[in-house]
């Protein structure tokens, strides 16, 4: 019956459902150091919101000059080194997915411009299929687990 369930699990999300928020999450941290292959756009800006959620408050703690702010400076700064690696992989796997290199993310250096073209590509839809960057690959469900429902 498990066995069962997790392959439906695995054809549906083959088929191109989104992700959930914490799929995302678990799916950027188990592919912490990958920057090969494909992110879709449900998994990097899931992941993205996440960052966002961390850094903003903590950011407002930098501004602070009590006591406490120290304490909250030393979190903000372990949780954006937690959250740096994984959102870089993830955004190459994004623009993998639009068939991009990575390193379009140098154009974030052309004032608003490139700002612009880096944010449509982000919210633009994957490459339907594979293509030079590999097959698309929306399942939450770690390698392992794909292999044993494969079986």
């Amino acid at each position: 019956m498990l066995l069962e369930l997790e392959i439906r699990l695995s054809i549906i999300y083959v088929e191109g459902t989104d992700m959930t928020f914490f799929e995302s999450v678990g799916k950027c941290y188990r592919k912490y150091f990958i920057f090969k292959g494909r992110a879709s756009k449900s998994e990097f800006w899931w992941f993205y919101l996440l960052a966002f959620l961390f850094a903003w408050p903590l950011l407002l703690a930098e501004t602070d000059t009590r006591s406490w702010a120290s304490i909250l400076s030393l979190i903000y700064f372990l949780l954006t080194i937690s959250v740096a690696f994984p959102l870089a992989a993830v955004w190459t796997r994004r623009m993998h997915d639009v068939d991009k290199s990575a390193w379009v993310a140098f154009f974030f250096l052309i004032p608003i411009v490139g700002t612009l073209l880096l944010l449509r590509w982000a919210t633009k839809d994957g490459t339907p299929g594979p293509n030079k960057y590999g097959e698309p690959d929306n399942s939450p469900l770690p390698d392992s687990l794909k292999a044993r429902t494969e079986n």
